[in-house]
C-alpha cells in the first residue's frame, strides 16, 4: 500500500470518528503534510480523491471543509466505508436493504415483462446453490445485476454496479443466518414460477415482498440502541 493511500484511509477514519465533525475544517496542506510526513503535492492528490468521494469540500485557497458523508457523500463514499471495516455495521446493512425496498421491484418487473426467458435461465441456477454464506451472496449479486440489466433501464445497472465493491460483503452478513437463506430460496423459486409465466405483476409483488420480509427481518435482530444509526468504533476499522 503506498503512502497516499495510507494516509487517505487515516483522514477518512478521522472524520468517522468525529475528529473531523461535518463542517468542520481540517488543517492547511502545509500543516497535513507535516502531520503526515508525505509532500504537500501528495497531500493535495489525497485531498481530490476525498472530494471525489465525497468526503470533503474543496474551495481554492481555502482549507478543506468536511462534508456530512451522510447527505453530501456519494456511492463512492459507501464504498469507502465498507473496505476499511472488518465488521459492516448492522444498522449500514439495514439502510441498505430499505433502498433495495425502493429499487429491486420495479427492475424485477420490468425484466419479466420485457425478457422473461432470460430472467428464467438466471434464476434456473438455483438448483445447484450450495447453502453457504458466500454462494448465497455472490448469487444473489448475480440475479440483482442481471435482472437490472434485462429490466433495459441503464440507471438500474448504474446504480447497482457503484455497489458492487460493498455489495457482497453486505450479502454475507446477511446471508450468515440459515433461515434468511432459506427464506431468499423460496423467493427465488417463486420468482421463477412468475418469470415462466411471465407474470411480471407477480413477480413485482414476490420482489416487493422479499425486500420488506429481508429488511423485517434484519431489523427484528437488532438491539435499540443498533436501530438509532450506525455507530463507528475505533477497533471495528482496519
Amino acid at each position: 500500500m503506498n503512502r497516499t493511500t495510507i494516509v487517505e484511509r487515516e483522514l477518512i477514519k478521522a472524520i468517522l470518528q468525529g475528529d473531523y465533525p461535518a463542517g468542520s475544517q481540517m488543517e492547511t496542506e502545509r500543516e497535513l503534510a507535516v502531520n503526515y510526513q508525505i509532500g504537500r503535492p501528495a497531500i493535495r492528490e489525497v485531498l481530490q480523491r476525498l472530494s471525489h468521494g465525497g468526503w470533503l469540500t474543496l474551495k481554492k485557497g481555502h482549507r478543506a471543509v468536511v462534508n456530512d458523508y451522510w447527505y453530501g457523500g456519494n456511492s463512492t463514499t459507501i464504498v469507502d466505508i465498507i473496505e476499511y471495516f472488518d465488521q459492516v455495521p448492522d444498522a449500514f446493512v439495514l439502510y441498505f436493504l430499505e433502498m433495495r425496498i425502493a429499487l429491486t421491484p420495479q427492475y424485477v418487473k420490468k425484466a419479466v415483462k420485457l425478457n422473461h426467458p432470460k430472467v428464467v435461465g438466471v434464476l434456473s441456477e438455483i438448483d445447484e446453490l450450495p447453502d453457504l454464506p458466500e454462494a448465497f451472496a455472490f448469487y444473489d449479486w448475480k440475479v440483482q445485476k442481471e435482472l437490472a440489466r434485462l429490466s433495459e433501464n441503464p440507471i438500474f445497472s448504474l446504480v447497482l454496479n457503484s455497489f458492487e465493491p460493498a455489495f457482497v460483503k453486505i450479502a454475507m452478513k446477511y446471508f450468515e443466518s440459515s433461515f434468511r437463506r432459506e427464506a431468499s430460496l423460496s423467493y427465488y423459486k417463486k420468482l421463477l414460477d412468475a418469470a415462466l409465466k411471465g407474470d411480471e405483476q407477480q413477480a413485482e409483488k414476490l420482489a416487493l415482498a422479499m425486500m420488506e420480509k429481508s429488511h423485517a427481518l434484519w431489523e427484528n435482530q437488532l438491539s435499540p440502541h443498533e436501530k438509532i444509526g450506525v455507530k463507528f468504533k475505533f477497533d471495528d476499522i482496519q
